[in-house]
């Protein structure tokens, strides 16, 4: 779209009077210390200034990056070694921010007619101002979503809406043995001088009932901390005190992985801070801080239990925005997929970067381990899913532009059997056929 000098006007009146707004909002709820409220008003003012249009209604700006690949480029499909089955996606496609499931072959099978901007509209604060933070796709075709920093909906696959709630919910969605949901709440702001000194904001973990969406726990981590006397893991030098841990995930450790995990039981929460830079493990029972692991990971997303006694996780290594000047891979390398041992705190790089497929999503993006071997990474900074075999060949491959300039982020993407693509195929006008956004 051509920017007229009137637009760019209406974007900078708009940008100003929207920072000045924030500014006095955060510091009259949270009572935050001065150079708190100037650290945020500088981010959210570079963030009205990127996406001013999105404030206005016109383009989605928050959700775009540039376009690293050529819109054109055919997927990559390598179906004699990619692991069989179908993959959901949750993401932005055009302008609609929502859920698709694809076939091998990279076509559309069912998209869920739900617009997920439109879920919450009493808490939207413009058109775009919305984002899919966790998912989860049930075997009958429901799916739960977090809408960031707003709730959580079960939506059945022909779009109802089963239930939602206004909790605050974000970032992944886990499901413990006996069915209940397992999400970051957003943060309470404290006043705890053992951990911050001023007023500060810190995450919390919740459990859900799965047929209501009623909250059935709250976990307290700051009491977690200060209850145990280690108020000096979730100390740094530099804290951010409107948002100390950023909590990007929690998973449950399953029962059927628990013997793997000799010094774990099944039942206990693992965490993943990004801005900590950490892992913890709670117990599952007491909600005590068992054990916890810094150091290699930086700005981490999508810690998972392995069969085999690891804990695999996408180290994003965030450094420099991706940009053509640095190869769209930042200042460290790009990122990678990592393995911890929290048995003797080692750990082995398993995928990352090479001459054949650079990777690189600075804050997003998750990855999967898949039956045959392979990995399933979302780089969503660069809209695009891909399979990695243990060798580093691609043998899967979606890419997602918005227009020749842009891409669509992807959240999400999860490799489910072949016996899901049926879902939808009851639905009164199931969504088939290639898929515009994939080229």
């Amino acid at each position: 779209m051509k920017i007229t000098p009137e637009t760019e006007r209406r974007i900078f009146i708009a940008s100003a009077g929207a920072a000045v707004f924030a500014l006095g909002a955060l510091a009259g709820a949270f009572n935050t210390p001065a150079h708190a409220v100037i650290t945020k008003a500088g981010e959210l003012a570079g963030d009205f200034r990127r996406n001013g249009l999105a404030y206005l209604g016109i383009r989605p700006t928050g959700h775009l990056e540039p376009l690293r690949y050529a819109p054109n480029e055919r997927l990559r499909i390598d179906t004699a070694r990619m692991q069989p089955g179908v993959t959901f996606v949750t993401g932005l496609f055009g302008d609609t921010l929502g859920a698709r499931l694809y076939a091998a072959d990279g076509s559309l099978l069912h998209e869920w007619p739900v617009d997920f901007f439109k879920l919450y509209p009493d808490k939207m604060k413009y058109k775009y101002g919305a984002l899919i933070h966790g998912d989860h796709l049930y075997p009958n075709g429901d799916i739960l979503i977090n809408v960031d920093s707003k709730g959580m909906a079960r939506v059945s696959a022909c779009g109802e809406i089963i239930w939602k709630n206004e909790f605050s919910t974000h970032h992944a969605i886990d499901i413990d043995d006996e069915g209940f949901i397992w999400t970051p709440q957003s943060p309470k702001s404290y006043d705890e001088p053992r951990l911050l000194a001023g007023r500060f904001s810190f995450d919390r973990v919740a459990k859900y009932d799965p047929d209501t969406g009623k909250r059935l726990e709250l976990i307290d981590l700051v009491e977690v901390l200060t209850d145990a006397g280690l108020e000096g893991v979730a100390l740094s030098n530099a804290p951010r005190a409107y948002d100390v841990m950023h909590l990007n995930d929690v998973e449950i450790l399953n029962a059927s992985m628990a013997d793997a995990f000799p010094m774990f039981s099944a039942g206990d929460i693992m965490l993943s801070s990004r801005n900590l830079n950490q892992l913890w493990v709670l117990d599952g029972k007491t909600h005590a801080l068992k054990w916890w692991r810094t150091g290699p990971m930086h700005g981490q997303h999508d810690p998972d239990f392995q069969p085999d006694g690891s804990i695999t996780l996408l180290d994003n290594r965030a450094g420099a925005p991706a940009a053509k000047e640095n190869g769209f891979m930042g200042d460290r390398g790009g990122s990678r997929i990592i393995a911890l041992n929290p048995a003797d705190y080692g750990y082995k790089t398993v995928y990352a970067s090479d001459a054949r497929n650079k990777f690189y999503t600075a804050y997003r993006g998750k990855h999967q381990i898949l039956a045959n071997g392979d990995i399933l990474i979302t780089e969503t900074d660069a809209g695009r899913v891909f399979e990695a075999t243990p060798g580093g060949d691609i043998v899967w491959e979606l890419i997602n532009p918005y227009d020749d300039k842009s891409a669509g982020w992807v959240m999400s993407a999860t490799r489910f059997p072949e016996s899901y693509a049926d879902i939808g195929k009851t639905c009164p006008a199931r969504n088939q056929g290639p898929d515009q956004n994939a080229k």
